[in-house]
């Protein structure tokens, strides 16, 4: 655990903005700043106290040079530049005092515990959530992120529920395009995102598809929000809701290369071209993002998979 805490502190930037989820469990107390890092519940004593902090000489001092613990009696030894002398300064001095009578002392070397591991072991897993959840924290709306697919597929959903897709309608909208307007898939309406991913007659069939080739309840949806919210409804654990939802972004994915393939090089709309699509793109993809990595391409077509989701 001392040695990942150490090579966590190396990398400067991400040291700097997450170190506050390491907890210093002092021993020895030589290894630990007494002002700079965590070892107390309320933060650093640099960010609490930072009155006191300015009027200390050695501001690295480690916490084995303030405090002395003998006999479980403990002494506290300070090095100001002056002495504190304000009634702010001295009410400080008295609650750093009491915050350090309470604190806890073990025994031999100085340990690290990381917060977002119930164990307290740092684990690469947790950092690499807490970053993603930091990341993809405010994406203007209620979307979910899905790591089981790439990025390129989460920020095509995440437009599609912002309703940021050039469709036609939208491109006419904003003058960009002044010709016909509606969607290359069915001819039959404008090409807005709702309808190309909702309505028209070619993505209900895909929505049917994957229900059938899911075992879910039929998809029955009337915005795109129902679409990206609908694995919240079904039934099971939260591995199968997950996997669902990787399909149902790929789905999506798939409708719109095949849109972008209709406009660009006037392709033909092939429903069962779809299909096998979303059935290769999701095994690949799932296959090798997932915790479910021993699923054959038979089990997949099947999809045989509920076993390695309980």
């Amino acid at each position: 655990m001392e040695a990942s805490f150490q090579s966590f502190k190396r990398h400067g930037k991400i040291w700097a903005e997450y170190f506050g989820l390491f907890l210093g469990d002092t021993g020895s107390g030589d290894s630990i700043s007494f002002w700079k890092e965590r070892w107390t519940e309320g933060g650093t004593l640099k960010s609490q106290y930072p009155g006191l902090c300015e009027l200390e000489k050695s501001k690295n001092a480690a916490v084995l040079d303030r405090v002395k613990v003998t006999s479980d009696v403990m002494t506290l030894i300070f090095n100001w530049v002056r002495q504190p002398e304000t009634q702010q300064e001295l009410s400080d001095v008295q609650k750093l005092s009491e915050e350090l009578f309470k604190t806890a002392w073990g025994d031999g070397g100085d340990r690290w515990g990381w917060e977002l591991d119930g164990s307290g072991t740092f684990s690469v897993k947790s950092l690499k959530c807490t970053l993603q959840a930091a990341r993809f924290s405010d994406l203007g709306n209620d979307f979910r992120w899905n790591n089981w697919n790439p990025i390129k597929v989460n920020f095509l959903a995440w437009r599609v529920s912002l309703d940021r897709l050039p469709t036609l309608a939208a491109l006419a909208h904003r003058n960009v395009i002044t010709c016909q307007t509606s969607c290359n898939l069915c001819g039959q309406f404008d090409e807005d995102v709702e309808h190309l991913f909702v309505s028209c007659e070619m993505a209900q069939e895909v929505w049917n598809f994957v229900s059938q080739w899911c075992k879910i309840s039929s998809i029955y949806a009337f915005r795109v929000k129902d679409l990206l919210g609908w694995h919240k409804h079904i039934r099971g654990t939260e591995k199968w809701r997950k996997l669902v939802y990787a399909i149902m972004q790929v789905s999506i994915w798939v409708i719109w290369r095949c849109r972008n393939g209709r406009v660009f090089n006037g392709k033909q709309a092939n429903l069962e071209h779809l299909t096998a699509e979303i059935k290769h793109l999701s095994f690949l993809w799932v296959g090798n993002r997932s915790s479910l990595k021993e699923i054959s391409w038979e089990e997949w077509c099947n999809f045989d998979v509920s076993r390695k989701c309980l």
